[in-house]
């Protein structure tokens, strides 16, 4: 690849063992040549955190003819360290994921590494995408446990993959849509080329307690007691109606105080 040709950055939450990696650099190579930046372990509800009290270790490793460079440390980092410190040109597109999980709702969003990485994308001026797979919670549960997979699931899994690269070949053609700071998609059970795609808003979403003590003195361990939907709208409810999510985001988050809030909080000389 030249240096001087556009290329995309691909990089992940799951780590270097997803077994969504390779199959979405090998559709993501029709689009435009790929660098591939992820964490060399998996680093899931890492949100965007960032290293900063400790060294980097970067390595190389080639998997089925493909380069792909690992970081031992999180999602954000990869995203930073590839558009740059690693490479001596910037990519015109960050692309994350896809995720071995969905990533939808608003609590989910806000955890996620796979959204984390792309937001450091956006925040380096780069069109950003993120992609998350919603599994079968046999299946999930399966790949959690003995990091294995049916043949069916990884027939999702290729099919996944092809509709990313449908998904990132429309952005890589015409942009992100328009005023979108990024775009969060995610994919049903049913993924495959004929599955409905829809844009979306994101769910409202909340959820309570993520950890229990353990037997040990003054531990605790994760135990996640669910999602609370607050409206039954958005991204969510497209999964739940098998329809891929497509959600843009403008970071505008600030508001309109009211004049009571004025008169609180301001202070005028």
């Amino acid at each position: 690849m030249a240096d001087e040709d556009p290329w995309i950055l691909l990089t992940n939450d799951d780590g270097i063992d997803s077994p969504m990696l390779e199959p979405f650099i090998a559709e993501l190579s029709a689009v435009a040549p790929v660098r591939t930046v992820v964490p060399a372990s998996e680093c899931s509800w890492t949100g965007k955190v960032i290293s900063r009290f400790s060294q980097i270790e970067l390595n190389q490793v080639e998997r089925s003819g493909y380069t792909i460079y690992t970081l031992g440390g999180y999602p954000a980092d990869c995203a930073n360290i590839g558009v740059h410190a690693l490479f001596d040109t910037m990519p015109a597109l960050v692309v994350s994921g896809i995720n071995m999980g969905t990533n939808a709702g608003l609590a989910f969003f806000l955890s996620s590494g796979t959204v984390g990485a792309a937001v450091e994308g956006f925040l380096a001026g780069v069109p950003s995408l993120a992609f998350s797979l919603e599994l079968p919670s046999q299946d999930f549960a399966l790949w959690r446990r003995e990091r294995r997979l049916e043949s069916h699931t990884e027939d999702l899994l290729s099919n996944a993959a092809a509709v990313g690269r449908s998904i990132v070949q429309e952005v890589w053609d015409g942009g992100l849509p328009s005023d979108a700071s990024l775009m969060t998609v995610n994919m049903p059970t049913s993924t495959c080329e004929h599955t409905p795609r829809r844009f979306t808003g994101i769910t409202p979403t909340i959820y309570g307690s993520i950890f229990s003590r353990t037997s040990a003195e003054n531990c605790f361990e994760h135990a996640f007691s669910g999602l609370q939907i607050q409206q039954e709208e958005g991204d969510i409810i497209a999964l739940q109606n098998q329809e891929v999510a497509l959600t843009p985001v403008r970071f505008a988050l600030d508001m309109t105080p009211s004049e009571e809030d004025r008169h609180r909080f301001e202070r005028r000389p």
